[in-house]
């Protein structure tokens, strides 16, 4: 019996440690989504970020894994896209190697809307004989996906993340 009352001695002070160390994860975590969703309403209220993208979802076909150097920067009203694209061309430039969406453009009627779920970012850009429009939809905690449609091609969508672009030097 003492042996018991001896372990739960030294037990009580373990538990209420542990409990208070759940609490402080759970306000860390908190503090943590907050200043991440601060962070994501200041880069798209600037329109001024990269979309980095993870994954690509053709049409037709399964979804394709990305490496971290294919992405999307908007600047104000410009736009560089370094995207590759999966799927069906209905008329494409003759001898092109290059993707349709690798290119540095200025981007056209932007439409940047709040609701409950983040924020519908939408665009259009103009490349050569190509309209593009890019469809983002990002969370409060800068998860996104982005839809492309064309006229010359069929829809693709990616799945990535918003950053703040790098400042150089």
């Amino acid at each position: 019996m003492k042996k018991l009352l001896i372990i739960l001695v030294l037990l009580v002070p373990f538990v209420a440690m542990n409990a208070q160390d759940t609490k402080s994860r759970k306000e860390k975590k908190e503090k943590k989504e907050m200043q991440t969703k601060k962070e994501v309403e200041k880069i798209i209220d600037n329109q001024s970020f990269v979309f980095n993208a993870s994954h690509a979802m053709p049409m037709s076909g399964s979804s394709v894994s990305l490496n971290y150097y294919f992405n999307v920067k908007i600047d104000g009203d410009s736009i560089q896209s370094y995207l590759p694209y999966y799927g069906v061309a209905y008329t494409a430039e003759y001898g092109s190697s290059n993707s349709p969406l690798d290119f540095e453009k200025e981007v056209k009627n932007i439409d940047i809307e709040k609701d409950k779920k983040g924020y519908l970012i939408n665009f259009d850009v103009k490349n050569g004989n190509d309209y593009l429009k890019y469809s983002f939809r990002v969370s409060e905690l800068g998860f996104a996906s982005l839809n492309v449609t064309s006229t010359n091609r069929q829809s693709i969508s990616y799945t990535g993340k918003i950053e703040p672009i790098e400042q150089d030097g």
